[in-house]
């Protein structure tokens, strides 16, 4: 298989999204009054005082993203998060198929920063349905267009707009360029406090919590099943909704072990 940068991709699916997705323009205004921060800022929740800084590189299409959405991050933030003991900021980092989950990203950044995360959340809630469509050359344009109308981009025009919005594609870009400064090679990707998390431990609530309580000094039982790779579902092929398409996939969509 040829492999191509990260950067590569995001590129290649921002250019592809107008066609895949039925864009019309390329405006810089989604339409969503909400959109001018969020457009351009980073996705945080928490306090910017927490000792613990978590920063997550993952996509909405990835499979082993989705298995570590639905058993850690949820726990992550009611437990930390809300607590004020960590700081948690989302980076986009798109895998395959790129101009699908850029689009999704674009969507998630549309609706604004205080729906940022819930549309995320139902991003990956139906990541399975969309990346169906997407193999069997569905209406992925039409269940994207849903995701935006349940948070309030309601018209075509503002949804058109949102895909082709300039600055939503810069930040999607810087997410990542910093993700490869930061040694990025697969998603879902972790840091704490700045440095990489290793192995897979980290992938399961246990694990984690393991981790966040050293790094808080408060004690913690042992996490169970270390040696183990967390199962992910399977992979999602390359396929464009138009199914004329194909985005050179960069890596096997899961962190490399380290």
């Amino acid at each position: 298989m040829k492999f191509m940068s990260r950067r590569a991709v995001l590129i290649a699916g921002t250019l592809m999204a107008a066609a895949a997705c039925g864009a019309a323009d390329d405006s810089s205004s989604s339409g969503n009054a909400s959109v001018d921060n969020a457009a351009v800022e980073e996705m945080v929740l928490g306090a910017d005082d927490a000792p613990v800084t978590i920063i997550e590189y993952a996509s909405w299409t990835c499979p082993a993203c989705l298995q570590y959405q639905n058993d850690v991050v949820g726990q992550l933030k009611e437990e930390y998060v809300e607590t004020g003991k960590v700081k948690f900021i989302f980076r986009e980092y798109p895998t395959a198929p790129a101009n699908i989950a850029v689009a999704g990203f674009a969507v998630a950044r549309c609706a604004g920063e205080d729906q940022y995360f819930d549309v995320l959340g139902e991003l990956f809630e139906r990541q399975r349905g969309i990346l169906s469509l997407a193999r069997e050359g569905g209406q992925v344009k039409a269940a994207l267009k849903q995701v935006a109308a349940n948070h309030g981009i309601t018209d075509d025009a503002s949804f058109e707009a949102c895909l082709q919005n300039s600055d939503i594609r810069r930040a999607i870009a810087s997410s990542v360029s910093k993700g490869e400064n930061d040694g990025v090679t697969g998603t879902p990707t972790v840091l704490l406090n700045g440095q990489v998390l290793p192995g897979y431990e980290w992938r399961r609530w246990d694990g984690m919590k393991a981790v966040l309580d050293e790094a808080l000094g408060e004690d913690a039982p042992a996490a169970t099943n270390t040696a183990e790779e967390p199962e992910a579902a399977p992979k999602a092929d390359s396929t464009s909704e138009s199914g004329d398409m194909e985005i050179v996939e960069p890596t096997s969509g899961e962190a490399d072990p380290e």
